[in-house]
């Protein structure tokens, strides 16, 4: 029997085995492609998470050094090889000009972690501390209608202008979301030693209240100042409060007249401060006794008066930045004009608006502090501060009001507040131009 030969005889099995070789390289090939991909892809995605731990470590050194100016508007130290998380950052600080403005600094910040680089340049405009803060809020801010705000202000609780800041107009710039605290205040004689200085509190004889006035030194004057307060003062036993109503020009004149007041100036003082805060000397309501203020005049009514409308509970010196430790009354304002020698309009406890008519608290010429240690309700329209406010709570407005930045009435405040405030030196930093830059070449 004859044995059947395949077609392609020996041959064929080198084709088999070629073809199995084939389809090995293909499979190893495919595999080390896989492997090498997926490598990449490993080594990619370790790179990105490095590149952003970066990236941020050089945007949170900005955010660093505008908290920086905010105590210090001559800060130029910048950081070094600052360790942070996984690696590290450096910020430079440079003095130059942009976009036409002066004071502007860059910032140049540079984020490292590993072999991983992110670089931001930022160009801010540092004001001078003659443009520091307008306003510092401790509570919350709620802002209802259009507010003018010319300078900058700080919120330590929740800033709420509106939908995209939508109420706030002017020549603006606001910082949150961190805690500043405001130098505490003053009220006793002896921290205003250049002032004449009113100690007015509330009596009674048989029905009527009147007050008995004394200096600063515990002599009381109430007969020699020719009036006792008597036609302005009323008692609201419910609330344990005093209330001095000065609702009209003639009234506001004949007690706050610099010159022939009840509440004048003596020769040589620098200023006045009237202290209706203190306790009255009847009681009850003794210690619970609180005073209300009421100014109401014309479109030329002015007051160069200091007025206090508040005490303090406290012992330390930081309960004086809390309003928990202050009690008081509303003082309400309505067609006024402060204009402080002594360089603060009011330490008032609670500050209304009241109607249409201007309120201006502080002018180009006699700029003011306006202190007010818990709240400050129902501002509107028409109401100007040149200078700069601190409230201890929370600010609500219903719009309309317009407050403008002059430091001018720092030089004026009394020694002690004049050399702890923080305006004096503090900065902030209004942001013209922020771009991320290439990394260093290795």
């Amino acid at each position: 029997m004859k044995r059947l030969k395949h077609p392609l005889g020996h041959h064929g099995k080198g084709f088999a085995l070629l073809t199995v070789m084939i389809f090995i390289l293909v499979i190893l090939i495919a595999g080390v492609s896989f492997f090498a991909m997926t490598s990449y892809e490993t080594k990619s995605a370790l790179y990105r998470q490095k590149s952003s731990e970066a990236f941020l470590l050089a945007d949170g050194a900005i955010e660093r050094a505008r908290a920086k100016f905010l105590e210090d508007r001559s800060w130029r130290t910048g950081w070094v090889d600052e360790p942070a998380g996984r690696g590290s950052y450096d910020l430079t600080v440079t003095d130059t000009t942009f976009g036409g403005h002066s004071n502007v600094v860059q910032l140049l910040a540079t984020g490292d972690v590993l072999d991983a680089q992110r670089r931001i340049e930022v160009m801010a405009e540092v004001p001078p501390s003659i443009y520091g803060l307008s306003m510092l809020i401790m509570g919350d801010a709620d802002v209802g209608g259009n507010f003018c705000l010319n300078g900058d202000a700080h919120v330590n609780g929740d800033p709420d202008f509106g939908p995209h800041d939508s109420h706030l107009a002017c020549d603006y710039s606001y910082t949150s979301g961190f805690i500043i605290t405001p130098p505490p205040i003053y009220t006793d004689p002896g921290h205003f030693p250049d002032a004449t200085y009113y100690n007015v509190r509330a009596a009674k004889d048989g029905s009527k209240y009147y007050a008995r006035i004394f200096t600063g030194d515990g002599t009381e004057i109430t007969s020699s100042c020719g009036d006792s307060c008597q036609s302005v003062i009323s008692y609201n036993s419910g609330q344990k409060t005093f209330t001095y109503d000065f609702d009209n020009n003639a009234t506001i004149t004949a007690y706050f007249d610099d010159a022939t007041g009840v509440f004048k100036r003596n020769a040589g003082d620098v200023g006045v401060v009237v202290n209706f805060g203190e306790v009255p000397i009847v009681d009850p309501p003794g210690i619970l006794g609180v005073t209300s203020l009421i100014f109401d005049g014309n479109s030329s009514t002015t007051i160069h008066a200091t007025i206090i409308g508040a005490r303090f509970t406290g012992v330390t010196e930081s309960d004086r930045i809390d309003y928990n430790y202050w009690i008081g009354a509303v003082v309400e304002v309505s067609q006024v004009i402060f204009e402080p020698y002594y360089g603060i309009a009011m330490i008032a406890y609670d500050v209304d608006k009241n109607g249409s008519a201007l309120v201006q608290i502080g002018t180009t010429t006699w700029p003011a502090l306006l202190y007010v240690t818990r709240d400050i309700d129902r501002i509107n329209s028409n109401f100007a501060l040149v200078g700069s406010l601190v409230c201890l709570r929370d600010l609500v407005t219903t719009g309309g009001p317009d407050v403008t930045y002059n430091g001018g009435f720092i030089p004026n405040l009394p020694g002690y507040l004049e050399e702890e405030w923080p305006g004096g030196v503090s900065g902030t930093l209004k942001i013209l131009n922020w771009r991320e830059i290439a990394a260093l070449a290795n």
